[in-house]
């Protein structure tokens, strides 16, 4: 028995979720520093338990969904190591179901199972509402050997209450250790007679199981502190609001902080999770925990400043308060970390009422478990910095769905930054899995005219869809994991998605193309909307003909390369005259390059034109969120690899690096997030983890790494190393070459491995897998080439635009050029 058994009910109880409200969160004042405000207690978390006899133990399970995010506890112990179970999905359609082995948490004769479910996803804050104003519900079938033993009904005890007196994803846990726990809750011998029956939920919506990595605290990724001290109150220091008086610095374990000081914590690296500590306290005495990307740097308010110079820096996170507090029970130590929310910091401020120790600190970094199977490193320390930030931002960000953001009063499924991104994610991580299940999240959300929403799942206070770039990520995320991993399965799952969101957009726009909602999204020099959405809109067809053809729909194939036709001409009768494109920024040239909009000779003019006008600039980008992506990959289509590297290795602002050399840790929201001449940007808008920008990475593995694959999931491999042959005349002031990059990719194939160096020659290394077959193009830097210490004879390659052309069989191969 591996699903629900059908006698199991959706069981709930009264409970009312916190700062519970329909009303939109942005669109509302809010007061000035509102991040300061207390978390405050409620009565406790919906409980629900059950006793059940077992006489012999026989490979048993607990398979459980629930609406909202749940911990289960069996005979005084918390079951599995999976976190925010069972994850989120759009509960007005779906629920998602799971299980886990239970056999080594029972004993014969009498059990006890007890589910504590928290509002999460479904009714907390971040829902805005949307699922409705019902309260957390829970299901479960208990199997052994393979027969049902129980499952929710009525019958079931129920309770709000517990130690977890509040809990939001956006605001934090509040905790009282005083409080009965869990674990003995869930004992046998603990009486629970009082508690009321449990109320039935009638769920409208399915009930399916969960696909893809879960969420899990990913233990070989966790953080020690690398910086800490004791803040001991504020000196004037000339500023608004002062300096923080530091005390001790990286005081030894135990640490002691006295009534009135605060301990501030440094991780060393953004992450996203939460703090674990080892403490102890006067019983009742209140322990703060609050969380920062940031300290702020001088006091200064004129500087974005919201508090002393060595104060956390929150202002940023808007109406989330980010916050776990817990009451202590008395004074011996206890191990304490907040289960139903989840933080994106660096930084770590604890304070108390009273005076308090700490024995221990780790900060826990928490997410889907997605296995990562790709690497570069380089010759130059800065971009190693990037390559880390990037990775960093896709750990932080995914966590159930591809947030844009983990900190604030946000942390949504925006499809503009995840499909952006998706190709740098596939090269990173497995995340196939992960797509899978959110393009389930994008059916389940799409509208009844076929519009796609701007953030998967929905929720209250975002609710619109159809926005270029943003809806055509139901299009562009499918073909990009097929063509990263060969699987045909998210193409025959969504595809009818995709002809309905089609047709949507021909019946609503013609062939103008979605809604020019957000359009290049904080670029510098701004694109017109209506022309992302009609380059866009082409390229959704030539990915539908693509798809088509793949999943023998030839009929279909041929009915989107008729909508393109149409496209095409629309876009050019709109966007050319005279058969030249009539806006000059770089988004206008990038999206026309990357989406094969113009003929091939006026292509490559227009490449020329943009690497002009990227010189022109100071060799800086001032594109956004969509020509940021596309910019490397277009102008490496058509040989600008030189321009290419002036822009990665660029310092100034906007690039990759002016963030890194402005202290980040992960990729930033804007490219002046923070800076070190002027200090914070709009708080209205400034995260300082949002992976968007991070898409450089799909470059660094494609053409400076050169792995690409030549047919879906890599069955036959393109290795075209680009190497940086820029002369010092042609290098930007302060930028040095890269002289080698060592990347391996363990391909849905094989692993892959791509290395060059031009320290000592030319030397180029790689490694291909079983089962298929490479094309190298190799740079010709001189009229000799030996592999693996042979001299290549000619007749096994060809010449082509400065590149040796040979195929490889499955093996390693050192390449030399001296």
């Amino acid at each position: 028995m591996n699903s629900l058994s059908k006698n199991a009910i959706f069981i709930t109880t009264d409970y009312t979720p916190y700062f519970s409200s329909a009303a939109s969160v942005w669109s509302v004042r809010r007061p000035p520093l509102y991040q300061h405000t207390d978390l405050f207690p409620q009565d406790g978390l919906p409980m629900f338990a059950a006793d059940f006899t077992i006489k012999k133990i026989d490979n048993a399970k607990i398979i459980f969904s629930a609406l909202g995010c749940v911990d289960i506890f069996i005979n005084g112990k918390r079951i599995g190591n999976e976190e925010m179970k069972p994850g989120w999905s759009d509960y007005t359609k779906r629920a998602l179901y799971t299980s886990t082995k239970i056999s080594e948490y029972l004993v014969k004769g009498k059990n006890r199972v007890l589910a504590v479910v928290a509002p999460g996803w479904y009714a907390g804050r971040i829902s805005g509402g949307y699922y409705g104003d019902n309260p957390p519900s829970f299901i479960a079938t208990i199997v052994n050997g393979g027969k049902e033993v129980i499952s929710t009904d009525t019958s079931w005890k129920a309770k709000v209450g517990g130690p977890i007196l509040t809990a939001d994803i956006w605001d934090g846990e509040y905790r009282d250790g005083r409080k009965t726990g869990y674990d003995k809750m869930s004992m046998p011998d603990f009486g629970i007679s009082g508690w009321k029956k449990a109320d039935k939920f009638a769920y409208a919506g399915e009930v399916t199981q969960f696909i893809g990595p879960e969420i899990r605290v990913r233990k070989s990724l966790c953080r020690k502190p690398e910086y800490m001290y004791i803040a001991d109150g504020v000196e004037y220091n000339g500023s608004y609001y002062g300096k923080v008086h530091k005390g001790e610095e990286n005081p030894v374990y135990p640490v002691k902080v006295k009534t009135g000081q605060k301990l501030i914590i440094d991780l060393g690296q953004e992450i996203v999770g939460r703090l674990r500590l080892n403490v102890s306290g006067k019983k009742g005495s209140v322990l703060k925990v609050r969380y920062a990307e940031f300290l702020n740097d001088s006091g200064k308010k004129t500087r974005g400043n919201d508090g002393p110079e060595g104060s956390l820096y929150t202002i940023n996170f808007r109406s989330a308060l980010a916050k776990s507090y817990y009451v202590f029970a008395g004074k011996e130590p206890v191990d304490y970390a907040p289960v139903f929310t989840f933080f994106g910091f660096r930084f770590i401020e604890l304070s108390a009422d009273d005076d308090f120790t700490v024995y221990d600190i780790l900060g826990e970094v928490m997410g889907n478990d997605i296995k990562e199977i790709g690497s570069i490193e380089t010759s130059d320390e800065s971009i190693n910095k990037l390559i880390s930030n990037i990775i960093w931002g896709q750990r932080s960000n995914y966590f159930s769905v591809p947030t844009d953001c983990p900190q604030r009063d946000e942390r949504l499924g925006w499809t503009g930054d995840a499909q952006a991104f998706s190709v740098t994610a596939s090269y990173n991580a497995d995340v196939y899995g992960f797509f899978r299940k959110w393009m389930q999240d994008m059916r389940d959300s799409q509208g009844e005219t076929g519009g796609y929403a701007d953030v998967n799942p929905r929720v209250g206070y975002c609710k619109a869809d159809d926005a270029c770039a943003w809806g055509d990520a139901g299009i562009i995320i499918p073909y990009n994991m097929y063509i990263a991993y060969g699987d045909k399965r998210i193409l025959t799952e969504h595809y009818d998605s995709m002809e309905k969101y089609i047709a949507g957009l021909v019946s609503k726009y013609g062939y103008s193309g979605p809604i020019p909602r957000y359009g290049d999204w904080l670029a510098y020099d701004w694109c017109e909307n209506e022309y992302c959405s009609s380059a866009y809109f082409v390229h959704d067809l030539d990915l539908m003909i693509y798809m088509s053809n793949v999943l023998g729909k030839a009929d279909r194939a041929e009915h989107y390369a008729a909508l393109r036709e149409k496209a095409l001409k629309y876009f050019r009768s709109h966007f050319m005259k005279r058969g030249k494109l009539v806006e000059k920024t770089q988004c206008n040239k990038i999206l026309a390059l990357a989406f094969n909009l113009l003929d091939e000779d006026y292509a490559k003019q227009v490449a020329d034109e943009l690497e002009k006008q990227i010189k022109d600039n100071g060799d800086r980008l001032s594109c956004g969120f969509l020509g940021t992506y596309n910019l490397c990959p277009a102008l490496s289509k058509y040989g600008k690899d030189k321009t290419a590297y002036n822009l990665l290795l660029q310092r100034k602002e906007p690039s990759w690096l002016y963030s890194v050399d402005q202290g980040a840790t992960t990729i930033w929201e804007r490219w002046n997030s923070y800076t070190k001449s002027k200090g914070f940007g709009d708080v209205g808008m400034n995260s300082f983890n949002h992976y968007a920008y991070g898409a450089i990475g799909e470059w660094m593995y494609r053409f400076m790494a050169g792995i690409e694959p030549a047919e879906p999931g890599f069955k036959s491999i393109k290795l075209q190393p680009r190497i940086d042959t820029r002369t010092a005349d042609e290098l930007p002031e302060g930028q040095k070459n890269i002289t080698f990059v060592k990347a391996s990719y363990k391909s849905a194939s094989g692993m892959i491995k791509s290395e060059w160096s031009t320290e000592d020659g030319f030397v180029y290394k790689c490694s291909v897998p079983k089962n298929t077959i490479a094309t190298l193009e190799l740079p010709v830097t001189t009229g000799k080439i030996k592999v693996n210490g042979k001299t290549l004879a000619k007749s096994r390659y060809t010449v082509k635009d400065g590149k040796a052309i040979i195929r490889l069989a499955p093996g390693e191969y050192v390449f030399e050029q001296k």
